[in-house]
């Protein structure tokens, strides 16, 4: 489209193009458009409207390779021509764009042209510049006004004249013949003839030189052109004067570099948010190729000096792109920087191509030198970090040279951040870095005061650095250094009396706590196969992430950052603290490598107890516990006694903090052992506080009691610390020692008590068991749970026991077992061995029935843990003595009651997240069914029918009563999520579910159960209510609707277990007044009245003999030899019906009757012989027996082979009456003669001699002679 379309009837000299750009910091931005130079002028076309027609044509172009109909486009362009008037030769040209001139040049303009008369316009025009550059001009600036010039007269004319010539010729053919000439080109040629000229102002005429090309820089301020004599000449577009020239560039290439400035990164940015920031700057750079030299030179504009010289290949090329993108929306906002990614790039003749890159300092000036240069070296060194290659003495050689050579503070401190952000620095080269650059802040002579802002800051980060450098090296050395022997190999018993001299506690503490150790090592050597983890530590970046783990520059003291993971602290804590801990140094020297660290005494006090409290290893080590005191003791030092110690019944802050992290460890075993040193401190640490006061009442010199307070002379604190100490079961102090309890160490006793509680359950449920024999029931998969203090509390008060069921939820034990009547719930039940049995009036035991030797076996749940009488290994055995182990300690939130909830609300929960897991279900209702308080059952079935059976039951309900009969596959899934078996199955626990519920129902209010917590949550109130509070707070059941759904599950179990059929058996079953009461609110105090329908009886009657009619199905599949025959599914059923048939008040005779007829039937004589007692209306039984019989003999008649003699011998009536005989169903023709002739004799004596079928009966019985000889 583009080749066929001639826009100037001349030579192209060039195209150039100007990508769309917005308005940005007063600029009027520019539109996108495409430049066509010609010799005579310019040709402007719209980049918006000539993309869209391109996209046309392409769309065009695919449907018609699509082979679609599709009209061709419309392919006309619009653009503009602009004319030179008064240039020669046009070389090269550059369209400016819109020019504003202020008023004062306008109105002198006019002045000047048109004299002292000449008339003006109020404001200046809009002009459009375009600046050429040739010959005669030199270089011509050449304006349009905005908005094109009004036609003249002269020529609307001649416009006129051409119309009306045109039409006379297109009515008179002859009139102007002299038009079929003409071509077709020039008919085109004539198209687009409108040419705005332009009026050329001024210029810089040189009659001697020639210019070849102009190239505008990126804001259309500035332009360059060379010339034919070797000359560039820099060119100021908006005044139209030369500012400067170059010699020595024959056959010169030019492009301009635009560069902004870079934003300050660092520390210091962060600290001083509140001074404003000035806008970055922007500066531009000339690039000049000289190809008869072969070099390229760089040019600070607009005055500036030569930057620098690079050597290039005499047959290279400079590309200088100042468009960016092309064809997008002009009111797209991604278009914002539309700019070229390389704007200035050098490509040699073998093809590849070099991008020119100049730093913003390069145009600074002198006054800036000193930044410049700092900046250069601050890029060169991050340089050398990244790319190069060296050791610990070429890295230190480099840091220093380029430290020693900065002269700015603000670089300084960027460089000081650049060696702190690199993985590879060495501490002694971020040793070296600080020490030049503080000692070159002691060169000033200033104090730190006096500082300006910047040497301030640069000043506090490099001493915080030297000090962590320093102590990094410290801890490291000490790292490094093999243990001591005598540390390694302490790991034997301990001695209880020296532990507790120790730990200012009492022998009896520390043996319990010796005790809790060997179980929980005893637990560790259970689980021994349990998958390790092992991480190893990279060396390379040691320094690196310690480095990164402190916040430095924000304060007087270092911090610790707040994003870090536990990991990477665990890691800093160990290398701080583990070499001194199996090392032999005296405290004093650790002491005084972690104050001159200048790091916050709390944040060693945090890292000591997270390094402590994450130790795998679980042992009570005297020297460990030792060394331990000992470094808490120091870290205390670290701060003013007054900073820990308070006033009395205060808490203090610093011992809070402590609490607190020990709180949140989930290593409860040892955060139990860190509660015992902290709270020993707590102990010197008053003592120290009271023998300050104690020096003060006595007029202690000042300088003594100041060393002692903060610290400085440990040797006198250590005998305060060691005076008068002996320990024993009791006290280990003087009598008045109960006056002087502090509230911290009250708290700390508290804490102590409260982690050993959580450290037995913390290891009790982390214990995974193997299934055995003894462990057979359902279980859920295990997943290990990091108990921690912090969790039991924000959980609530049952927590506990949600964590207690979660874990016996994955052990498979039978729930039975686990009912323990010496539980506090059963404190009615008399634990004397002659009265075990349980009473029937006991409301909370009286829900199982559980016999003498039952009880004997709970009781002996009760037995120590460290009663070794009985040895057994069992996974039942060891589940029950763990049990017996936490109720020692949470003897109220693990009743037997409670933790059966907890259990059956897990595998609710279980299957409430998959519900294709019927066994889940099972299981939830297995252990529903033993809990022992009947209120805590009433409460958990309500919120098991609320929260999870009785959506999916109305569902299934819905779907099964209006179709009529079981769904298939697909669309029980779709509604319900189970298979049309599974489903089943469901309406089967449904029944299960609906029979406990109705068997926990609370018929009598009375008083309710309350649920009593451990003091572990006193004074923690927060937390989710427990579920067992939840479960007995539950509003009781309506009686009615639990027995109305009871009778709902029946049906349709029994529709979809036997596969019957019937249309909306829901509403043909159940009166109208209480189907509204389906699946409703099962608390609502509904009044079903009952009133006698006899169609909805008979069809519940007919109902209910389909049922046992489908249920002789089940005896002919358990009777699999022949022989002996199985009832007890249809037995079964036959229970069923009855409870439906009382309910419904149906008479249950009826039922009896159908099922002696179709026991009769199918064959199982022996069967119906024994229900044939329970049957009252013996009249009517032997009247429907009567026609089963009377096939029985038809077709032993149609089996013999002599069939007429055997008729003729029998009576004419009654062979009438057996050929009438027409019933539905099969009959079995497998049986005996002698039955036949025993149910014959049945019917006869139970027949009356006044039923009007007597006389068929007695022929019958003569009729039996046919049987003699064949029985």
């Amino acid at each position: 489209m583009l080749l066929g379309e001639q826009i100037h009837n001349e030579s192209i000299l060039g195209i150039k193009c100007q990508s769309f750009c917005s308005v940005k910091h007063g600029d009027a931005g520019y539109s996108e458009e495409i430049y066509i130079f010609y010799n005579s002028g310019v040709c402007i076309l719209q980049g918006f409207p000539l993309f869209s027609t391109l996209r046309a044509c392409r769309n065009h172009l695919a449907r018609v390779q699509a082979k679609c109909d599709d009209m061709p486009p419309v392919t006309s362009l619009s653009y503009k021509k602009w004319a030179f008037k008064s240039q020669d030769i046009s070389n090269d040209s550059e369209v400016i764009g819109t020019t504003s001139i202020n008023s004062f040049d306008h109105l002198m303009t006019a002045s000047i042209c048109g004299g002292y008369n000449a008339t003006y316009r109020s404001s200046a025009p809009q002009h459009n510049l375009v600046l050429a550059t040739g010959k005669r001009p030199f270089v011509g600036f050449h304006y349009a006004l905005e908005g094109g010039n009004a036609p003249v007269l002269s020529d609307v004319a001649i416009a006129m004249a051409s119309k009306l010539a045109s039409a006379i010729g297109t009515a008179v053919p002859w009139f102007r013949s002299s038009s079929k000439n003409a071509t077709p080109e020039t008919l085109k040629s004539n198209v687009h003839d409108s040419v705005e000229t332009m009026a050329c102002r001024f210029g810089l005429s040189d009659i001697m030189r020639e210019g070849d090309c102009i190239t505008c820089s990126p804001n259309k301020m500035l332009s360059v052109i060379s010339d034919a004599m070797g000359r560039v000449i820099l060119i100021n577009n908006r005044k139209g004067i030369a500012v400067r020239m170059w010699k020595g560039y024959r056959d010169a290439q030019c492009g301009w570099i635009e560069v902004n400035e870079e934003r300050d990164r660092g520390i210091h940015k962060n600290i001083n948010r509140h001074v404003q920031k000035t806008p970055l700057r922007t500066t531009l750079f000339l690039v000049i190729y000289a190809p008869k030299k072969g070099v390229i030179d760089i040019w600070s504009i607009q005055q500036g000096p030569k930057i620098t010289t690079f050597t290039a290949s005499k047959n290279g090329r400079l590309l200088y792109i100042n468009y960016g993108f092309l064809g997008m929306n002009d009111n797209a906002a991604v278009v914002s920087k539309n700019k070229a990614q390389y704007s200035c790039v050098f490509m040699d003749p073998l093809g590849g191509l070099k991008e020119i890159c100049v730093p913003f300092h390069f145009a600074l000036n002198s006054k800036n030198g000193k930044r410049a240069r700092d900046i250069h070296l601050l890029r060169k060194l991050r340089t050398f970090l990244r790319e190069e290659e060296f050791d610990e003495e070429k890295l230190i050689s480099e840091v220093t040279n380029t430290c020693l050579e900065l002269k700015t503070n603000e670089i300084r401190i960027q460089t000081t951040e650049v060696l702190m952000n690199s993985k590879h620095i060495l501490p002694n080269a971020l040793l070296a870095a600080t020490n030049c650059f503080v000692a070159k802040s002691q060169e000033e002579g200033e104090e730190e005061e006096k500082l300006e802002l910047t040497a301030k800051m640069l000043y506090q980060l490099t001493t915080q650095l030297q000090r962590m450098v320093t102590f990094y090296k410290y801890v490291k050395s000490q790292l490094d250094t093999a243990p001591e022997y005598d540390m390694v190999t302490a790991g034997g018993a301990p001695n209880a009396r020296s532990l507790s001299s120790i730990l200012f506690t009492s022998e009896r503490e520390i043996h319990r706590i010796m005790k809790l150790a060997k179980t929980l090592n005893s637990f560790e050597d259970a689980n021994a196969s349990t998958e390790t983890k092992v991480k190893f530590q990279e060396d390379g970046k040691a320094f690196f992430d310690f480095l990164s783990c402190f916040e430095f520059g924000a304060s007087r003291l270092i911090d610790l950052r707040k994003d870090l993971k536990e990991e990477k602290i665990h890691e800093i804590a160990r290398l701080i603290y583990q070499g001194w801990m199996y090392s032999n140094d005296v405290k004093e020297k650790w002491q005084q490598a972690a104050k001159d660290s200048n790091i916050q005494p709390f944040i060693f006090m945090q890292l000591a107890l997270i390094y402590w409290t994450r130790k795998r290893e679980v042992v009570v080590s005297e020297v460990e516990l030792k060394r331990f005191t000992q470094l808490l003791h120091v870290i205390c030092l670290l701060t003013d006694v007054e900073g820990i110690c308070v006033e009395y019944n205060e808490a203090s802050l610093w011992w809070r903090n402590v609490r607190a992290i020990l709180t949140e460890s989930t290593e409860p075993f040892n955060a139990l052992t860190a509660a015992l040193a902290c709270r020993a401190n707590a102990v010197i640490m008053e003592r120290y506080k009271e023998k300050l006061q104690y020096q003060k009442s006595l007029g202690i010199s000042e300088d003594e009691g100041e060393d002692v307070k903060n610290g400085n002379n440990t040797m006198k604190m250590d005998e305060v610390e060691t005076h008068d100490i002996t320990p024993d079961d009791e006290t280990h102090s003087s009598n008045s020692e109960w006056e002087n309890v502090s509230k911290d160490t009250c708290q700390f006793t508290l804490l102590i008590g409260n982690l050993e509680d959580v450290t037995v359950l913390n290891a009790v449920v982390s214990q995974q068991f193997l299934p055995d024999q003894t462990t057979q029931f359902f279980t859920l998969p295990f997943t290990k749970c990091d108990v921690s203090l912090s969790l039991i509390l924000s959980k609530g008060k049952g927590s506990v026991s949600e964590l207690v069921a979660k874990w016996l939820s994955t052990t498979g034990i039978d729930p039975a077992r686990l009912i323990d009547t010496t539980d506090i719930e059963f404190d009615q039940l008399q634990l004397s061995m002659d009265s075990l049995q349980l009473n029937d009036a006991l409301d909370e035991a009286s829900a199982i029935d559980v016999p003498q030797q039952e009880q004997t076996k709970l009781l002996s749940l009760s037995v120590e843990i460290g009663d070794e009488a009985k040895v057994d290994s069992t996974a039942e055995a060891c589940i029950l003595d763990n049990m017996v182990m936490l109720k020692r300690h949470f003897p109220y939130s693990l009743t037997s009651s409670v933790l059966l909830a907890n259990l059956c609300w897990e595998f609710a929960m279980s299957w409430n997240k998959d519900v294709s897991q019927l066994e889940s279900l099972a299981a939830a209702l297995a252990v529903l069914r033993q809990i022992p308080m009947k209120h805590m059952r009433h409460g958990v079935c309500c919120l098991l029918w609320t929260l999870h059976i009785k959506k999916r039951m109305e569902a299934a309900a819905k779907l099964m009563n209006k179709l009529g009969k079981l769904p298939k596959e697909r669309l029980c899934m779709q509604d319900i999520g189970l298979s049309d078996i599974q489903m089943t199955t469901f309406l089967q626990h449904c029944i299960t579910f609906l029979d406990i519920f109705l068997d926990a129902e609370i018929l009598e209010r009375g008083d309710s159960a309350t649920i009593k917590s451990e003091e572990l949550w006193e004074g923690h109130p927060g937390g989710p209510q427990p579920f067992a509070t939840l479960a007995i707070s539950q509003t009781p059941a309506w009686y009615d609707l639990v027995l109305l759904h009871v009778q709902v599950a029946n049906v349709l179990y029994m529709i979809a277990c036997l596969n019957l059929k019937m249309l909306k058996s829901l509403n043909n079953l159940f009166e109208s007044v209480v189907q509204p009461y389906f699946f409703q609110d099962i608390t609502d105090k509904a009044m079903l009245t009952w009133y006698r329908d006899d169609k909805r009886d008979n069809t519940r009657t007919e109902f209910l003999c389909k049922v046992i009619t489908a249920s002789m199905e089940f005896i002919h599949r358990e009777t699999s030899d022949g022989t002996t025959v199985s009832s007890t599914q249809a037995i079964s059923w036959m229970g069923k019906c009855q409870t439906l048939a009382s309910i419904w008040k149906i008479n249950n005779d009826e039922l009896r009757i159908h099922q002696v007829c179709q026991l009769y039937v199918n064959g199982f004589d022996r069967l119906a012989e024994e229900i044939m007692t329970a049957v009252s209306d013996v009249e009517r039984l032997a009247a429907d027996l009567l026609p089963v019989a009377g096939r029985r003999m038809m077709a032993y008649l149609s089996r013999t082979p002599n069939l007429l003699e055997e008729v003729s011998r029998i009576s004419p009536a009654l062979t009438r009456y057996l050929e009438s005989l027409n019933m539905p169903g099969v009959i079995f023709t497998n049986c005996s003669n002698d039955d036949t002739v025993e149910l014959i004799r049945r019917v006869s004596v139970h027949l009356p001699k006044t039923h009007c079928d007597y006389h068929l009966a007695e022929l019958m019985l003569d009729a039996t002679f046919i049987y003699q000889g064949n029985r």
